[in-house]
């Protein structure tokens, strides 16, 4: 199992670094180049150039900064595309229930359309059954019989 943490230490050390370097130009005579190893540059003449500390210190605070960002942008853009297919996702569920409740609608006219039919034959059995009560009422009914009286 990986835990894959957001603050991992790359990210401490970079947040340190940004918001540390602003804080070192309040202090009176402190340089970042005095922590830096000195390497010596012979060949290079743009960086021979006269740059007091302040100005050293600032460019590294931008460039840091500018790096900072661009860890953000990418952080950003993972994230968009996280939303993106998540939107993709919930968009295609939306699509599968709909056409899930049609078919359910469709379900439901067909189980209307039985039990409306079921009534009209449950309708119709009644009324043969109360037809065939009338005619047994009839067939039992005999009119009346005159018996014949014998005399002795």
């Amino acid at each position: 199992m990986t835990d894959k943490s957001d603050c991992d230490l790359s990210v401490v050390i970079g947040v340190m670094v940004v918001f540390a370097l602003p804080l070192t130009l309040l202090l009176p005579g402190f340089s970042v180049w005095d922590v830096v190893p000195k390497v010596r540059i012979s060949r290079l003449h743009i960086v021979s150039q006269d740059l007091t500390w302040p100005q050293l210190n600032a460019a590294i605070v931008f460039l840091l900064t500018l790096f900072f960002c661009l860890y953000l942008e990418i952080h950003k853009r993972k994230l968009d595309d996280m939303v993106e297919k998540v939107l993709s996702v919930s968009q295609a569920t939306d699509s599968t229930m709909e056409v899930e409740r049609e078919r359910q609608a469709a379900a439901v006219r067909v189980c209307v359309d039985l039990l409306d039919a079921s009534a009209e034959h449950y309708e119709n059995l009644v009324l043969l059954r109360d037809e065939l009560r009338k005619r047994e009422k009839l067939k039992k009914q005999f009119p009346p019989t005159i018996e014949s009286s014998s005399t002795l």
